[in-house]
């Protein structure tokens, strides 16, 4: 009827404002241990939103926050909850990883002989897929580290277990642009090689393998590594074309 909203244009308009709100949210360090926080301690098979709420609206006061972000970050974890992690199937999903089955930052060491940028290099060089752009072996031999030897210390936002295989999560913040389409394969692609996520990644694949050799009797890692996930916490949108962060 005339002088009301069109329901498709009111749906649109709904959902770009929303867009801005997680676009807009600070940046930076702070920003981005905040989420960590809320993640480590949110149950992801909770179906009572109050409960969502009520530790969002805590660690918003905690951090010193708004508190009218909080419809804002509930809708974002809603999203990143139920998204389909892997876009040939839709049921790996974090709303189904029960709080035994995940392990909060997980804190590694791993022993390192003398190793080098020039080492490390040559391995991508020899053992890289063909995801990883051909100038990230030589990107890394430019790093700027002396020799080093000893331990490997790092931690691991999550790990966690579905259908017997074991995934790593890792948590980003990174504000790439005010448009989902900035959160697209290839500008997280571009994202992954600039800020070595990719080398990143491999250390902690690394160490969780390790682990693995020594809690699983009949371990292989072909059967039992399902894979690596970096999520872009404000790229996250089910509903959009493409799979996004």
């Amino acid at each position: 009827p005339p002088g009301e909203p069109d329901e498709k244009t009111s749906e649109i308009s709904e959902t770009d404002g929303e867009l801005s709100g997680i676009y807009s949210f600070p940046k930076g360090a702070k920003a981005g241990t905040f989420f960590h926080d809320i993640l480590e301690h949110l149950d992801f098979t909770e179906s009572e939103s109050t409960v969502m709420e009520t530790l969002v609206a805590e660690k918003l006061r905690g951090y010193g926050f708004e508190p009218h972000w909080l419809g804002t970050i509930c809708a974002t974890l809603r999203k990143i909850l139920t998204v389909p992690l892997d876009p040939k199937s839709g049921e790996l999903r974090l709303s189904c990883i029960q709080n035994e089955d995940r392990l909060n930052e997980l804190e590694f060491y791993f022993p390192l002989k003398s190793i080098t940028p020039e080492e490390i290099g040559n391995l991508f060089k020899k053992y890289a897929g063909p995801d990883l752009s051909a100038d990230f072996p030589e990107r890394i031999e430019r790093l700027g580290f002396s020799p080093v030897k000893g331990f490997m210390k790092g931690f691991m936002d999550m790990v966690f277990r579905f259908q017997e295989r074991y995934y790593l999560v890792d948590w980003k913040s990174n504000h790439l642009g005010d448009g989902y389409s900035d959160y697209k394969p290839a500008a997280l692609d571009r994202t992954m090689v600039r800020d070595y996520y990719f080398l990143q990644y491999h250390l902690y694949v690394t160490a969780l393998d390790q682990l693995l050799k020594l809690k699983i009797e009949d371990y292989e890692y072909t059967r039992h590594f399902g894979g690596v996930f970096y999520i872009f916490l404000r790229g996250i949108w089910p509903d959009r074309t493409g799979h996004t962060g």
